[in-house]
């Protein structure tokens, strides 16, 4: 006689799940993205203060950057006091939220700058840092995007046309080591100055793809640092 076989119960069958739902808390290692939906009333004033703006009211900013996007411009003198409270809350969320044991860090907001990218351009991948501090948060806001990104260069199945790209460095089988994004207008992505990232270019279209990027240092108090130097 041939033994039955037994199929092992699942659901609410299971006599162990009578009465207890088993719970789900994800221990995250590694390094946080935080992407915020930013109000498009800060959007359109942003959009149409740089739309506005004078040449002489435009600091020409490549030589500092490692994009390949012809018109990239400093705009630190023209956000607003509001536009920039904005800004400082969103890094503080990101310490408070992604990093709350890291109190010892103060947030203090860096350069701000434009890049207004045309087809065929590109960012290539790249860090951050600042001439006060290697350790801060960098950003990546959309502003303004192009109705369509064009025909894909190869390999259309994979849309990577005007895609955001993120790097968290690690190799192993079970991680996340990149994230592709196709940012929507509002989306504003925080992250530490040494996550790699870079943006594809795209063709066949007029429209330009406007993002603004937003540096913010990491300090510490000079009392914490004279407290490590003895």
């Amino acid at each position: 006689m041939s033994e039955e076989t037994k199929k092992p119960e699942t659901g609410m069958n299971n006599p162990y799940l009578k009465g207890h739902q088993i719970g789900i808390t994800p221990l995250v290692l590694g390094t946080y993205v935080l992407k915020y939906n930013m109000p498009m009333k800060l959007v359109n004033e942003i959009n149409e203060m740089y739309d506005n703006a004078k040449p002489i009211e435009l600091t020409p900013w490549n030589d500092n950057l490692a994009g390949k996007i012809e018109e990239e411009n400093n705009i630190d003198n023209l956000l607003t006091p509001q536009m920039n409270e904005i800004f400082m809350g969103c890094f503080s969320g990101y310490m408070k939220h992604c990093l709350p044991t890291r109190t010892q860090w103060i947030t203090v907001l860096n350069t701000a700058w434009i890049n207004e990218m045309k087809d065929n351009e590109y960012n290539p991948f790249h860090t951050h840092s600042s001439a006060k501090s290697e350790i801060g948060l960098s950003s990546v806001l959309m502003l303004k995007r192009p109705t369509n990104y064009g025909k894909e260069y190869a390999n259309d199945k994979i849309n990577t046309n005007g895609h955001l790209e993120l790097g968290g460095g690690s190799q192993d089988v079970l991680s996340i080591a990149q994230i592709r994004v196709d940012a929507q207008v509002g989306d504003f992505y925080v992250f530490p100055y040494t996550v790699t990232h870079g943006v594809y270019p795209f063709n066949n279209t007029n429209q330009k793809r406007r993002t603004l990027s937003y540096n913010c240092d990491l300090l510490r108090p000079v009392k914490d640092m004279e407290k490590d130097n003895g």
